[in-house]
């Protein structure tokens, strides 16, 4: 996301400080969080996903885009500042640019996703190809007299 678009449209900055949660997995999300600087922790259960320290950083956008529960959890890992947007839809809305720059921003992490879901099926079929020669051990029949 582009941060100097967001800054020239005055949005307020909220400082959260180390440790605290700001989105709950499961919860219904109403805010999306922009970082502007610090750092957060995104984790599914006890799944490491990302640490993200990078200005302009989206949290929170698909469950206040597709009106659904928060897919993660996202907590700082140390005194983080952020802008803070209620009411998402509305705001992209009456603000295009910004409306682009998420879609941008979604459409580089489905490539990113791509790329790594081609990646673990690649290492997944090379364990298969490997194994291939102990299949005689694991496809021989058992019946019930064995």
């Amino acid at each position: 996301m582009n941060v100097t678009i967001l800054k020239n449209l005055r949005l307020e900055e909220v400082t959260i400080p180390r440790g605290e949660i700001i989105l709950h997995k499961g919860e219904r999300g109403t805010k999306v969080y922009v970082l502007l600087m610090g750092s957060v922790e995104i984790t599914v259960g006890s799944h490491l996903i990302a640490k993200e320290v990078s200005p302009g950083t989206i949290l929170g956008e698909i469950s206040a885009l597709l009106g659904t529960n928060n897919v993660a959890t996202v907590k700082t890992t140390i005194d983080s500042k952020f802008y803070v947007i209620e009411d998402f839809i509305p705001f992209l809305k009456d603000n295009p640019e910004v409306a682009v720059n998420v879609s941008q921003t979604l459409a580089y992490r489905l490539v990113y996703m791509n790329e790594h879901f081609v990646e673990i099926r690649n290492q997944i079929s090379g364990i298969h190809e490997k194994l291939a020669s102990y299949l005689p051990v694991f496809s021989r029949e058992v019946t019930d007299d064995q």
